[in-house]
């Protein structure tokens, strides 16, 4: 409560100054220790006047709500991911049903090439595997005689042991018989046929000696005779039994 101040019954002027000093002394002693008092320190993080304080509630909110944005974020990141997978994996696939029908469709013309290269595939192999036929018999002495030339000139080992069976006798059998023929005349075989002699008679016997000449492949002449005998059948038939 602040202090009476008494003014007396006088009204002169100096009871009146004195109260009005008496009471600016005592408005002074109320108003110096406000003055004095020292400020408070304000803490750090504290909200400044007027602004409230969040409470744990408001916190938590916030905190909810970032890491709801931060898992909506990596949600959204990779389902655009795996949206990108599932449309690089179908061009994946329509690439490759297009290079399917690509395959699987070839051009006419590229159809005709590959028939044609398989048949001659088909037909080499099949002359390839296939045994060259043996000629038939000769007919006459000079036919045995150029028959069996001409066999090696075209280096047909077996067809020329038709003309000398007595080779297919001495070894065992027709492949092997060829194979001695071509022992003798693989490195140089002859190359032409330049003639066959007229048969000539040998005495007390029917066999018949013929002449030849044939070149080599080094170019030189191979001269000699062949002893021809007919076979014992209705039909003329002819073939070398020897070298004399």
């Amino acid at each position: 409560m602040g202090r009476r101040i008494d003014l007396g019954d006088d009204d002169s002027q100096d009871s009146l100054a004195d109260a009005m000093r008496q009471l600016e002394q005592d408005l002074a002693g109320q108003q110096k220790p406000a003055e004095a008092k020292p400020e408070e320190p304000v803490e750090a993080g504290l909200p400044e006047e007027g602004e409230e304080e969040a409470g744990p509630s408001d916190q938590d909110s916030a905190a909810k709500r970032e890491f709801e944005a931060a898992r909506e974020a990596e949600h959204r990141k990779s389902r655009e991911g795996i949206q990108d997978a599932l449309e690089q994996i179908d061009r994946d696939q329509r690439e490759t049903v297009d290079r399917g029908v690509r395959r699987k469709a070839p051009s006419p013309i590229k159809w005709v090439v590959t028939v044609v290269l398989l048949i001659g595939l088909i037909g080499a192999a099949v002359l390839t595997l296939r045994p060259e036929p043996l000629p038939p018999p000769a007919a006459s002495p000079q036919d045995a005689v150029r028959g069996f030339w001409a066999a090696l000139v075209e280096e047909n080992y077996e067809a020329a042991t038709v003309h000398y069976p007595a080779l297919v006798d001495r070894y065992g059998s027709r492949k092997q018989a060829a194979l001695h023929l071509r022992d003798m005349f693989g490195g140089n075989p002859p190359i032409q046929v330049s003639s066959v002699g007229e048969p000539e008679a040998l005495p007390e016997s029917d066999d018949l000696r013929l002449s030849y000449e044939v070149f080599l492949r080094n170019g030189r002449p191979r001269t000699g005779e062949f002893i021809v005998r007919r076979a014992a059948s209705p039909e003329p038939v002819y073939f070398i039994v020897t070298a004399p």
